[in-house]
């Protein structure tokens, strides 16, 4: 037996209907395929306000991702066993495949950035221009004509990204667009602050052999440096001062729940990491020696503004007690840039050691936020 609804009832139900079905905005699937696993992270819009709502850490090595078939099934297991929506993503190259780089030029009435940009890069390389796929974000929009502009340039072989298009799609996604790096790091730093943020914040993106230091004034980015400066050295280091191999030397910085090893020296006992840290210190001091340079560079562009804090990210921020030492040596507070901290996650899995969470992070909240 049925009931009708009374007519001053029905009228509302096309209302209703319609709220439940927009209450929900899925942004896109950020995904990163490294060496050992794949990095899955997806976010949701609800009632106005951002949350985490899938992610994955997924092992995949080099014998599954040789296979198109088998990867397309890890996928697929990944993204229905973590609640994961729709089949659209937001990636960024591998580190070895993409070059990024900061260029200055001459702002010029009656040119577009992209013709100057362009010419600059073609400059640079000594290929055709025709062979690279080049995207770029400004770092110094505002000013005039005659004075000089800046550009984060990230710039990769045709054939690469071609290539790496293609294995999204046979592993059964949509691709919605490949990123730069530090756009996704920003986007997520941004996110974490309200909409009226005014500060001056800036992020050092450390990683196998590259350094980034990005400055944000509100959600303006008014500097980026890149340094050859990364994991490699730091660990050659280790290697040779302890004489031990390359496994050994980042288990023992590895950022986890163990105690650090400790060593026993003249009565004293001190753990390795503050041991090693205190040998790498010259090798620090070049990286503190750019970030104040950045630090300045702020205050001069933003009219006395300090940096409020310098979060850390990428590979060698997953180490223990990274952002300690680096606080010791800088006078603004260091903290690591936690991927899903200040988002609400009750039923979604996380894994907050990942080199690359950051970044994965930033890249699913692309059309969620105002830096898109």
């Amino acid at each position: 037996m049925t009931m009708a609804l009374p007519a001053q009832f029905a009228q509302y139900i096309p209302a209703i209907v319609g709220k439940k079905q927009v209450a929900v905005q899925y942004g896109p699937i950020g995904i990163d395929f490294g060496s050992e696993c794949i990095r899955l992270v997806q976010f949701a819009r609800r009632d106005h306000t951002l949350e985490l709502s899938a992610s994955a850490h997924v092992t995949c090595d080099a014998e599954i991702r040789a296979s198109a078939k088998r990867t397309r099934a890890l996928v697929r297991k990944a993204l229905r066993k973590h609640g994961f929506v729709g089949r659209d993503v937001v990636s960024c190259l591998p580190p070895d495949d993409v070059k990024i780089m900061m260029l200055s030029y001459l702002h010029q009435t009656g040119k577009q950035d992209e013709e100057l940009i362009v010419q600059r890069i073609a400059e640079r390389v000594d290929d055709a221009i025709d062979n690279y796929v080049i995207d770029f974000v400004m770092v110094r929009p505002n000013v005039k004509d005659g004075q000089e502009r800046s550009a984060l340039v990230a710039m990769a072989k045709r054939e690469t990204v071609v290539t790496y298009l293609e294995c999204l799609r046979k592993a059964g996604l949509m691709v919605k667009v490949l990123e730069i790096e530090s756009t996704a790091i920003r986007r997520l730093l941004l996110a974490k602050y309200d909409h009226g943020h005014s500060a001056n914040l800036m992020t050092v993106s450390m990683g196998y052999a590259q350094t980034y230091i990005s400055v944000l004034s509100g959600r303006r980015l008014i500097y980026e440096r890149d340094i050859d400066f990364g994991e490699r050295q730091l660990i050659a280091m280790l290697c040779e001062e302890l004489d031990i191999d390359e496994r050994e030397a980042r288990s023992m910085l590895v950022r986890d729940e163990r105690p650090a090893i400790e060593l026993s020296e003249d009565e004293q006992t001190v753990s390795v990491t503050d041991g090693f840290y205190s040998v790498a210190k010259p090798l620090f001091m070049e990286l503190v020696e750019d970030i104040n340079r950045a630090l300045v560079y702020a205050a001069s562009e933003t009219r006395g503004m300090p940096v409020e804090r310098v979060y850390l990210t990428n590979t060698v921020a997953t180490w223990r007690g990274i952002e300690k030492f680096i606080d010791s040596l800088i006078e603004v507070p260091v903290s690591v840039l936690v991927p899903f901290e200040g988002f609400n996650h009750t039923h979604a899995s996380t894994t907050e050691l990942d080199p690359r969470g950051a970044l994965v992070a930033g890249m699913a909240l692309h059309g969620l936020t105002e830096t898109g």
